[in-house]
């Protein structure tokens, strides 16, 4: 359960906090506490030295508290409190009974002294309570007080929180586009807060975003999640490593998926659900290389260690629950499990027998029929050309040496005054230049096309590769008041270095062509094992998902005009994607639309 994981990821977050400046407090209170005389006093230091002990020692926190009540006068301020205290020991300590009876003896005295403020946070930890023993009626019924009551007193945090939690109460058995609409507008609220929980929202609709097929859009959330939490070892790390690998295993990407399911599988903190995640990626990676075997072993240890879970789970929820709910009731349900899963490993193994089948007849469908998809690809791909080639020189080439040839003229003619003339040329300057890059990319184009990509690898320093391209770029980038900052590191790479110089060329010309004037180009790179990954970031109008989907397919791309009406074919990013594969390596982007957009591309750093 996503909201289980957070309510523990909370705790975690919190004990981290904690930790750092808590010995001098703790030895600070202790002085003080053995120096009082006032019963009033010491109950209010005891209480101090409770939560301090919250996270570090909990007996010690509740030995505090339980000295703090027995010193309060009956229905103090210091005694609610200490009632508060002990609730936060029991549900810390996952006793739910006793935590929710010491809860409601607080709740009762705050009512009583109109502490509202205190009030609050009894609500939001009965709120949290509930949701970990997953009763959606109480979890319901107290984040609706919580979130009336953020609300009144500007609390925004909690009011987020509050609405998030409802929508699980909401959306539980149903997580499609509806809720993924109600999360999204719960993310751009928390946007303004940008903290753990903003992120937390966003790796929920990057999860649901994966559900409903959309891996693209998982992406977005996700990426974002990774850039937050990835400085520190935190648990929500490895899932978000695992739904990343899902997502690029949907996209048919398959080194991006194998990354980050290494990266995952790295980490310490793997959950039973993680591993879940990285089962379902491998059977999917599996079954795109052509290893129904190994895709149906994934696939059959993915159910087995669902099982497992299921189980374990079931017996962690009696242990919740024996305080709530009678024996009998326990004893139905499992006995409603057992029938359940015997139900599911019948369905399982005749899925199973189903899938050998398919995977079967489907491969002697592909012997039969591989000569002719074969030849009609062929066929597809010259007409594409073909149409491409006369699409180019009929439209792209036309108007750009229409447009020289008029300044020209008038040029020639003296028909324009010698400033406008000086203007004139520096346009033609910059067409010439465009055109130049224009056909550059289409004979390169034409040529990968018509007698295929043959890379000439060698090893090279990309540092100076790339300050070979960007300084000449300089210039342009100049002309828009854009700023273009390479800070590609030292580092040798074993590839065609032409091509590596057509790659950077492309993706620095097309992020300086959509961004506007005062905006910034950066390029770096990151050294990820035996790859090199060369980013190039622009603070421009990044693209629409409508655009992103279509950005790599040739048949169906479209040059955009740039921020000062700059011309394009639309061919460099399908020659950069062929450039890179050539050569061993992957592209890849991430876009926001107003905010730019994020290409990048890995090289080998060996032969």
């Amino acid at each position: 359960m996503i909201l289980r994981k957070i309510f523990s990821f909370v705790f975690y977050w919190c004990l981290c906090v904690t930790l750092s400046a808590q010995t001098s407090r703790i030895d600070s209170l202790e002085l003080l506490l053995a120096s009082a005389k006032d019963n009033h006093i010491k109950a209010e230091l005891l209480l101090k030295l409770s939560a301090e002990y919250r996270y570090v020692d909990p007996e010690k926190g509740k030995t505090n508290a339980m000295e703090a009540i027995r010193l309060a006068r009956n229905g103090s301020f210091a005694e609610s409190r200490g009632y508060a205290a002990l609730g936060d020991y029991y549900q810390i300590t996952d006793q739910p009974y006793l935590a929710h009876v010491n809860y409601k003896k607080a709740e009762k005295l705050f009512i009583e002294n109109k502490d509202q403020t205190n009030l609050l946070v009894i609500y939001y930890n009965l709120m949290h309570l509930f949701l970990a023993i997953e009763d959606k009626k109480n979890t319901t019924y107290y984040a609706e007080r919580v979130q009336k009551m953020a609300e009144e007193r500007n609390d925004q945090p909690k009011d987020i929180i509050a609405q998030f939690i409802l929508g699980w109460a909401r959306f539980e058995d149903d997580e499609g586009q509806d809720a993924l609409d109600f999360y999204h507008d719960i993310y751009r609220k928390s946007l303004s807060l940008n903290d753990a929980t903003t992120h937390f929202i966003a790796s929920h609709c990057g999860s649901i975003c994966l559900k409903l097929k959309h891996p693209r859009e998982a992406l977005q959330y996700l990426h974002r999640v990774r850039k937050h939490f990835e400085a520190g070892e935190m648990p929500v790390m490895p899932e978000t490593y695992g739904f990343i690998a899902e997502a690029y295993a949907m996209l048919s990407m398959v080194d991006s998926a194998d990354y980050y399911m290494k990266k995952a599988q790295q980490s310490y903190l793997v959950t039973d659900d993680t591993k879940l995640a990285l089962l379902r990626c491998r059977s999917m990676l599996d079954s795109i290389r052509g290893d129904p075997w190994g895709a149906l072993a994934s696939f059959k240890l993915y159910h087995q260690l669902s099982d497992s879970i299921a189980k374990v789970g079931k017996m962690e929820e009696i242990g919740r629950m024996k305080n709530w709910y009678e024996i009998e009731q326990i004893d139905n349900k499992n006995q409603a499990l057992q029938r359940d899963q015997e139900k599911q490993h019948k369905f399982i193994l005749i899925l199973m027998i189903a899938l050998v089948m398919i995977l079967s007849l489907f491969g002697f469908l592909v012997f039969f029929y591989r000569k002719t998809a074969e030849k009609n690809y062929e066929l597809k791909k010259l007409h594409t050309v073909k149409d491409k080639l006369f699409s180019v020189v009929a439209h792209d080439l036309r108007s750009p040496m229409g447009a020289l040839t008029s300044m020209l003229k008038l040029a020639n003619r003296n028909m324009v005054d010698a400033e406008t003339q000086a203007q004139l040329l520096k346009d033609i300057s910059i067409r010439v230049d465009d055109t130049y890059n224009l056909l550059d990319n289409l004979l390169r184009w034409s040529k990968s096309q018509m007698s295929g990509i043959k890379p000439t690898p060698v090893c090279f320093d990309v540092q100076k590769g790339s300050l070979l391209v960007t300084d000449s770029l300089q210039g342009i980038a100049a002309n828009k008041s854009i700023i273009l900052d390479n800070r590609i590191g030292s580092q040798q790479v074993y590839a065609d270095k032409d091509m590596f110089a057509v790659l950077v060329r492309n993706l620095t010309t097309n992020a300086i062509k959509y961004t506007s004037a005062n905006g910034k180009v950066t390029l770096d790179s990151e050294l990820s094992e035996q790859m090199l990954v060369i980013s190039v970031k622009d603070t421009g109008t990044g693209m629409t998902q409508e655009i992103q989907n279509k950005l790599f397919n040739l048949s169906e791309t479209k040059s955009r005009r740039g921020t000062n009406n700059e011309s394009g074919t639309g061919l460099g990013l399908v020659l950069c994607a062929d450039f890179v594969k050539a050569n061993g390596g992957n592209i890849w982007f991430t876009s926001t639309q107003g905010e730019g957009s994020t290409f990048f591309f890995s090289i080998p750093v060996k032969a």
